[in-house]
């Protein structure tokens, strides 16, 4: 696919237990605290390979001789596949060593950097150097029988879409501002860079990153909605219903919700019609190799990127 058209509203720019981890899509930067390290060692209790945060829990002894059970997250079970890890590369009772992020909270939670099988003095759940390089090798462009590009995968093949090559969207002039992986920004003095905010607009996206994107809707496991829904860490997918002329966009974190872009050849609906969604109403047709999409009628209720951008 070589462009998808959007069409949108202008830019107006407590203690919790360990074995209970918050099931939310909060963002890593809300979630944990990357100025502090935490060490643990303990038998394995549980894992959870569950999409979109897999964990597993361990029984961890401090000085005084006392049991706690900590939750530790360590990565997306779609990366870790990818990657040629699977649930069974772990296993109840094995004795592992985490070097991590504890959470901000006072849970007892923690992302891994890294975690070795203590036994053996193996690393798990690292990317090896030549799977994503490999992965990233071009493909031939998948086609129906009629010639016409196929947005999911050949047959025979699964997966989903990779990941969005931009953390955030930002002004096209404001190249290289310096943030993290959530879109929080590195010097809040970069804001004017992000786009040209009207200064309501502004107040708000400062305020949302100064929460470090606590208040983020997706956190709450409500639809990214809009183009943010290109954005998701983990991908999406497309599933090309042709015999019902829709398209449907699956999100590669849960496909809790979908887009549907309808292909009938439905003219676009009225504005005043239409009742506001996270994901608007959308109608696509084919320019030779290029699917073009018509969407309006998008809520105010999600964020128009995951760093916070508010929209109208």
């Amino acid at each position: 696919m070589k462009q998808v058209g959007l069409r949108l509203v202008a830019l107006a720019l407590g203690t919790t237990l360990a074995a209970m981890p918050a099931a939310s899509q909060r963002s890593f930067s809300a979630t944990y605290d990357t100025t502090r390290q935490v060490k643990l060692q303990g038998a394995v209790t549980r894992i959870d390979w569950v999409n979109p945060h897999a964990f597993f829990f361990i029984n961890v002894r401090d000085a005084a001789a006392a049991v706690t059970n900590w939750a530790v997250e360590f990565g997306n079970p779609l990366d870790l596949e990818r990657d040629g890890w699977k649930r069974s590369s772990l296993h109840i009772g094995d004795v592992v060593t985490v070097e991590g992020n504890p959470a901000r909270s006072d849970s007892r939670q923690a992302f891994a950097k890294s975690v070795v099988l203590t036994r053996m003095g193996r690393r798990l759940f690292a990317a090896p150097a030549t799977a994503r390089a490999a992965a990233a090798i071009r493909q031939p462009t998948p086609r129906w029988p009629d010639g016409q590009i196929r947005l999911g995968p050949s047959p025979g093949k699964k997966g989903y879409w990779g990941k969005a090559g931009a953390k955030a969207l930002v002004e096209n002039t404001a190249a290289n501002i310096p943030m993290n992986d959530d879109g929080l920004l590195l010097n809040l003095a970069d804001i004017d860079r992000v786009a040209p905010f009207k200064p309501w607009a502004k107040s708000v996206f400062e305020h949302r990153q100064r929460k470090l994107l606590k208040d983020d809707p997706v956190g709450r496991c409500l639809p990214p909605g809009g183009p943010r829904q290109f954005l998701s860490p983990p991908g999406f997918q497309f599933i090309e219903q042709k015999e019902l002329g829709r398209i449907l966009v699956l999100l590669g974190g849960g496909n809790r919700n979908w887009r549907a872009i309808y292909t009938d050849g439905r003219p676009q609906s009225q504005p005043a019609e239409l009742v506001l969604t996270y994901y608007g109403n959308s109608v696509g047709r084919w320019e030779k190799d290029t699917l073009v999409v018509d969407s309006i009628g998008f809520n105010e209720k999600f964020w128009l990127s995951n760093n916070g951008l508010p929209h109208t």
